[in-house]
């Protein structure tokens, strides 16, 4: 499965050599580094704002204990990118704004890349990968949230082809919301999420 937004084969060919594994607990603390990391570049680059922050293992574990496959992108034996998928409504989420079909969402949270190899392709990778993944759970469409300000990453799931369905501000912090439909052609659930 390929993001749109990529225009030929040669660049498809260009991107990172990427292995990919589901996390597990002993990856927890690397898994928090790279998002902390993620966070600083963001706040250098743009200031604090809801993305300044320290993300900890605890907190990764937390994702995992609460039905999320955190996952880990790897180039070579370095850990180069992070994302998780899960059942679970992310609070910042307001359903009002999503297609009310499909009716077996997952989301995507907690994606981040290592910032020095960030607008190489990595991000783009890694959500074929996590579109593959969502489809093979037997989701309908994978939803997300980005905010909605110069350090949020509407622009690059626009460009990958997730399509903008609504805007709000939650606790006073605007986020965009964006879906893209997975479903296979029969649109059949292929297996659970941890299948």
């Amino acid at each position: 499965m390929s993001v749109p937004g990529q225009t030929s084969r040669n660049a498809s060919t260009r991107l990172p050599r990427l292995r990919f594994e589901r996390a597990d607990a002993a990856d927890a603390v690397a898994v928090a580094e790279l998002l902390a990391d993620a966070a600083d570049a963001l706040t250098r680059r743009h200031g604090g704002g809801p993305w300044t922050g320290s993300p900890s293992e605890r907190g990764v574990l937390a994702a995992m204990r609460g039905g999320s496959e955190v996952w880990c992108a790897y180039r070579g034996h370095a850990l180069v990118a992070t994302w998780a998928l899960g059942r679970r409504k992310p609070w910042a989420i307001d359903l009002q704004y999503f297609s009310p079909e499909p009716c077996r969402p997952l989301y995507l949270t907690d994606m981040a890349v290592a910032p020095a190899l960030q607008g190489r392709g990595v991000g783009r990778r890694c959500l074929e990968r996590a579109l593959a993944a969502a489809r093979a759970a037997g989701a309908d469409v994978v939803r997300l949230d980005a905010y909605a300000d110069a350090g949020g990453a509407g622009g690059f799931y626009a460009a990958c082809g997730f399509r903008e369905v609504g805007r709000a501000s939650y606790r006073g912090t605007p986020h965009v919301y964006f879906e893209f439909p997975v479903s296979g052609e029969d649109g059949a659930p292929d297996g659970p999420l941890r299948g």
